[in-house]
C-alpha cells in the first residue's frame, strides 16, 4: 500500500511540475488577414468583425474593423486591421484610430506617450507609430502601421502595475512580419 501511495504522490508532484513549467505565454504565428501579415501571439486568438466610425475632421467615417484577440498572463493581446477608408490617407486613418483608442481608456491624447517604432525587416518604408498610456487602472502599449491599402493596430492591455507588460509588448510587436 505504501508503494502505491508513494507512486501516486510522485505522479501528482510530476504532473504539477509539468503544469508549472508550461509557459504562460505560448507564442505562435497567426496569419492576421488576407495580405499575409504574420503576427506572433501568445495564445490562440478569437476573431470578430464589426463596423466602426473613425472621427476625422469633425465627421464620422464608417469602416469595418477585423480584430483578433486573446488573453494570457492577465494581459489582453489584440491585432486589428481595416481597409483605409476612401478619401483618407493612411496617416489620417491611423491618427483617428489612435485618438479613438486613447479615448476608450478615458484618457486624453496627452496621456499617451509616443516613441519611434518600425517593423523589423520591412523592405519599404512603412507608416508606423508606437504609443504607451497608463491610467489609474490600465496600462496599454499600441503600435499602428499601414501596409498596402490597410492599416493595422497591435495592442497589449494590462493592469497599470504589471511589470511584465513592457517585455510582453516588445516580444509581441517584434513578431509582426510583413510578406
Amino acid at each position: 500500500m505504501t508503494r502505491y501511495v508513494m507512486r501516486s504522490i510522485l505522479g501528482l508532484v510530476l504532473a504539477f511540475a509539468l503544469v508549472a513549467c508550461t509557459p504562460a505565454l505560448n507564442w505562435r504565428q497567426v496569419n492576421a488577414d488576407t495580405s499575409d501579415v504574420m503576427v506572433l501571439m501568445p495564445c490562440k486568438p478569437d476573431q470578430a468583425t464589426r463596423n466602426v466610425a473613425l472621427r476625422v475632421a469633425a465627421k464620422d467615417v464608417q469602416t469595418s474593423l477585423t480584430l483578433h484577440g486573446c488573453e494570457a498572463s492577465n494581459m489582453q493581446f489584440t491585432f486589428g486591421h481595416m481597409v483605409v477608408p476612401q478619401g483618407l490617407s493612411a496617416d489620417e486613418a491611423i491618427h483617428a484610430w489612435r485618438l479613438a483608442s486613447v479615448a476608450a481608456l478615458n484618457a486624453t491624447p496627452s496621456d499617451a506617450v509616443s516613441q519611434d517604432w518600425s517593423i523589423k525587416g520591412a523592405s519599404n518604408p512603412v507608416v508606423s507609430a508606437r504609443v504607451h498610456a497608463v491610467t489609474d487602472v490600465y496600462q496599454v502599449q499600441w503600435v499602428w502601421f499601414a501596409y498596402g491599402n490597410k492599416i493595422y493596430q497591435a495592442a497589449v492591455y494590462g493592469n497599470a502595475k504589471d511589470k511584465g507588460l513592457p517585455e510582453a509588448a516588445e516580444t509581441y510587436f517584434s513578431g509582426i512580419k510583413l510578406p
